[in-house]
Order: C-alpha cells, then sequence, then structure tokens
C-alpha cells in the first residue's frame, strides 16, 4: 500500500486529501513548482514520499514501493498520464513538471477498483494541464 506523508492535524500544505477510501493523496502544481523538478520523473521523484526510482545508465527504469509485502508480490507500481497506461517510463522525462496540473497518489481499495486487480500495488495518476477534457 502507498502511504503519503501527513502531518498532524491535517493534511501538509500542497497535498490535498482526496475522497478515496485508501486515504489517497493529490500532489499540487504548487508542491511541484515549490520542489524545482524539471520532468515529471523528477517531479514523482521528489513529490511522492513511499516509492524508490530506480534508473539504469541514468534512464528512468522502474518505480516500485518502499518495503516489501511478500517475496512473491510484484512491487511495480502502476503509472498513468492523462489516464493512460506508461508502459515506458521514459516518457517521464518528457514531460515537463510545469506543464503538470496535479499528481494523486491511489492505493488499496481505491486503485484496485478504478484500474483493476494489477493495481495492488498502488497508482500513480499524473494528470497534465494540457490532458484535461
Amino acid at each position: 500500500m502507498l502511504v503519503c506523508v501527513a502531518a498532524a492535524g491535517g493534511a501538509q500544505a500542497g497535498v490535498a486529501q482526496s475522497n478515496a477510501p485508501s486515504d489517497g493523496r493529490v500532489i499540487t502544481a504548487e508542491t511541484i513548482t515549490r520542489s524545482h523538478a524539471k520532468t515529471a520523473w523528477d517531479a514523482v521523484r521528489l513529490t511522492v514520499p513511499n516509492v524508490q526510482l530506480r534508473e539504469v545508465h541514468g534512464q528512468p527504469a522502474r518505480i516500485q514501493r518502499r518495503g516489501r509485502a511478500s517475496i512473491y508480490q510484484e512491487d511495480q507500481v502502476r503509472v498513468m498520464l492523462d489516464h493512460l497506461p506508461v508502459d515506458d517510463l521514459q516518457v517521464l522525462k518528457q514531460v515537463a513538471a510545469s506543464d503538470i496540473l496535479t499528481i494523486e497518489v491511489l492505493s488499496g481499495l481505491d486503485a484496485t477498483t478504478q484500474y483493476g486487480g494489477g493495481s495492488t500495488t498502488g497508482v500513480i495518476v499524473i494528470s497534465t494541464k494540457n490532458g484535461r477534457p
């Protein structure tokens, strides 16, 4: 389960709590701007807690949750960009952080309800300003 940091007495500044039953979090554009991220990959690396980002030869390779729940379970987190699945994480290096509207972190029941059984380890949903209907 992906768990985001919450300050005592409410959500952190720039991190809003969603109505998700799994206590999902929405990271706002202001938080992303304050992180000084240049790409979507940097924004995820700098603002989404409790995930590990792996790079191979300086290129995005894998996002997985911290701590293994099982020796059998795959800990790869599903990434959605404007509600489309991202299979090649290199795409996140091509999206400017300034174009990101929100990053929503889903886990548990909410992740599997919205994105299916393959999302048990969590989902990171990146919404861009250009991807809004």
